[in-house]
């Protein structure tokens, strides 16, 4: 992007650091690589981390000014450490990093140029193994990656990472405080979706590393086979419950609707399965909107939540 700094709006970044040395300064390096030419500061938050984080960054904030690092007086958890990282950040728009990832170069221009006005913009990535190689699949190869501007597509999905996303500030009106039973990134893509568009960049933007300590890896996989199919249910109930309190004044048809979904799971009664499968048949579009399946398999899936999440 060659423009003059002076016309290009500042970008933030902020970044949330936990026990992360075995990655991290490729991902600092990455970030300083940015062919963006106004990224005038890097928040980082150390989560009382007890390796060589802490020394680290250090030593870049030492050698560039742009750094300013924090360290929490007590261990905050990756959602509330997240939310004090961008709080933090002083500009309009803010881009999140991950601690292990590697940005492309062109990443925060690309983001900036696709934002416009909006409250989100996001991009897709691509995978790579622990050691930084490409594993030739990226999160759109099973996933429908799109603008999106309905705020029930989060109902049961999220396909928006925290590491691909550039946000305006407005958002944090309507997202703080961050609930603690809903992943920030879901939380801030379901905020987003409320007020207007979230753009999608159509490429990889970054590469996102596989290995033993992601929280989430490849599609959540990881996440979903660690975990029976109660915890599964009691995860989307709650956070259908989240979102239906905090559904804009404006959007009270989908409030409903997610109220009315909550309800479904309230009992095993054959009118509550039937009423499920009612409510998911008439939003089957909104609801599975992530999801790359046909018409019919679609149809299958609300058909099948008659038993599902038991």
């Amino acid at each position: 992007m060659n423009k003059n700094k002076s016309i290009l709006p500042a970008v933030s970044i902020a970044l949330c650091t936990y026990n992360g040395e075995r990655f991290l300064i490729e991902q600092l390096d990455s970030i300083l690589s940015q062919d963006y030419k106004n990224i005038d500061e890097i928040i980082c938050v150390d989560d009382r981390s007890t390796d060589n984080t802490w020394k680290i960054l250090n030593e870049y904030a030492k050698r560039n000014p742009i750094f300013k690092i924090f360290k929490n007086d007590i261990n905050l958890g990756f959602i509330k450490n997240y939310e004090k990282a961008i709080t933090l950040a002083s500009n309009q728009l803010i881009a999140i990093s991950d601690q292990d990832d590697i940005w492309y170069t062109s990443k925060i221009s690309k983001l900036v140029t696709a934002i416009g006005d909006n409250l989100m913009a996001y991009s897709d990535n691509e995978y790579i193994d622990y050691k930084g190689k490409p594993l030739g699949l990226k999160f759109s190869d099973k996933r429908n990656l799109t603008n999106i501007t309905n705020c029930l597509n989060f109902t049961l999905y999220n396909v928006i990472s925290g590491h691909t996303i550039l946000i305006n500030r407005r958002l944090l009106d309507s997202a703080l405080p961050f609930p603690l039973d809903v992943p920030y990134d879901f939380w801030l893509s379901f905020q987003a979706a409320q007020f207007g568009e979230i753009k999608f960049v159509n490429e990889p933007l970054v590469a996102y590393r596989q290995h033993e300590n992601n929280i989430i890896g490849a599609f959540g996989v990881k996440a979903v086979k660690n975990k029976e199919t109660f915890e599964v249910l009691s995860e989307t109930l709650i956070r259908m419950q989240t979102f239906a309190k905090n559904v804009a004044p404006h959007l009270s048809k989908e409030r409903l609707i997610l109220e009315q979904l909550g309800n479904t799971y309230s009992n095993k009664s054959i009118s509550m399965r039937l009423n499920r499968v009612s409510i998911y048949w008439r939003n089957r579009d909104a609801f599975l909107h992530f999801k790359k399946r046909s018409k019919i398999r679609k149809m299958l899936y609300c058909i099948k939540v008659i038993w599902k999440y038991e």
